[in-house]
């Protein structure tokens, strides 16, 4: 399976970096991020881009930085030429750490894995370490 980041700004492209930083190269995935001086369609092609390159046909998933926001609009839109992508929204940095080692273990990643890893990647510390 390969991934798509998209998100405002550099959140996507940093988040794709924190974790190469963490676990070295990541194959498969690519970072996106609209910038104040691009508009949706700027964002369209370049997902385009990665969606359409894809030689062994892989299943693609697209991770969202804000559900209703740009990236996910034009998200929506891609959605109705490529019904098979699988997306979701709250983008976070244990979500793609997550997919990356589920990937090189050889294992199989779900949309539900995904958002798992996302939502157990939130922790109250303090009351962690309270508790």
């Amino acid at each position: 399976m390969r991934l798509l980041l998209m998100s405002h700004g550099n959140m996507a492209v940093e988040t794709l970096a924190s974790a190469e930083m963490i676990l070295g190269h990541i194959d498969n995935m690519k970072a996106i991020g609209l910038q104040p001086n691009q508009g949706p369609e700027d964002l369209q092609a370049e997902a385009e881009q990665f969606i359409n390159d894809n030689p062994n046909n892989e299943k693609t998933m697209v991770a969202v930085d804000l559900l209703g926001g740009t990236p996910s609009n034009v998200v929506v839109r891609l959605m109705a030429e490529h019904p098979e992508l699988e997306v979701v929204s709250g983008l976070n940095l244990p979500m793609v750490i997550g997919f990356a080692n589920q990937v090189m273990m050889g294992m199989e990643v779900s949309k539900q894995s995904v958002i798992d890893e996302a939502q157990n990647g939130i922790i109250d510390v303090n009351a962690k370490l309270n508790g």
